[in-house]
């Protein structure tokens, strides 16, 4: 997980891979704070705490520093849900469960994440290439959702594609509402409607 950090005053003694993923910290807070044009490369080097020669030497401009930026929080978020449902607990209605929990985490539920998501999706409507990346995200959390509900005992009655995709909007609906506004819409209440909404679309036996 990429997690924001604050300005380093000196950056000389860090290894590559921790200055990249300053970088990419950065770039999330910025664009949180600043959107994607307050979000300029030198401002992302200065919150890093690198100059701004560096940027290059990891990616080829600020443009492809916000894309990997993109990808990478893309990919995270795709590989903690998938950690979720590989658990080995044999309940696929708890595996569901805790994909929902971690959704409205402190991991994910923050400011500065969504702060980043708005910024990208502002890039998605005018960027292929961001496009592109968003789509494939999209797909694989799709396919997530559509796996955990093959797995439940009663799935069936409704085509697993359609309950992944009426689960996955319902998601993104209570995590913005809850991202805007925890007193609104508290995070337990936000879980329980997820999980709410999974049982009425794939009813339990027992609960009927």
């Amino acid at each position: 997980m990429i997690e924001p950090k604050p300005p380093r005053r000196r950056a000389s003694r860090q290894a590559p891979d921790v200055r990249r993923q300053d970088l990419l910290a950065a770039t999330i807070n910025c664009l949180a704070r600043l959107g994607p044009r307050g979000a300029t490369g030198r401002e992302i080097c200065r919150q890093a705490g690198v100059s701004h020669g560096l940027l290059r030497h990891y990616f080829t401009d600020p443009e492809n520093l916000l894309l990997e930026t993109y990808l990478e929080l893309c990919n995270t978020f795709i590989a903690r849900f998938a950690e979720e449902l590989r658990a080995p607990d044999p309940d696929p209605w708890k595996a569901l469960d805790s994909f929902f929990a971690v959704l409205f985490s402190d991991e994910w539920a923050s400011f500065d994440i969504l702060g980043a998501w708005l910024a990208f999706w502002t890039l998605v409507r005018n960027n292929q290439d961001f496009a592109k990346v968003s789509e494939d995200f999209n797909r694989r959390l799709r396919e997530l959702l559509q796996a955990g509900v093959a797995r439940l005992p009663t799935a069936g009655r409704i085509p697993h594609a359609d309950v992944a995709a009426i689960l996955s909007a319902v998601m993104d609906g209570l995590w913005l509402e809850y991202c805007l506004s925890p007193d609104r819409l508290p995070r337990e209440r936000a879980i329980e409607l997820c999980s709410l909404t999974l049982r009425r679309l794939v009813p339990q036996v027992d609960s009927f």
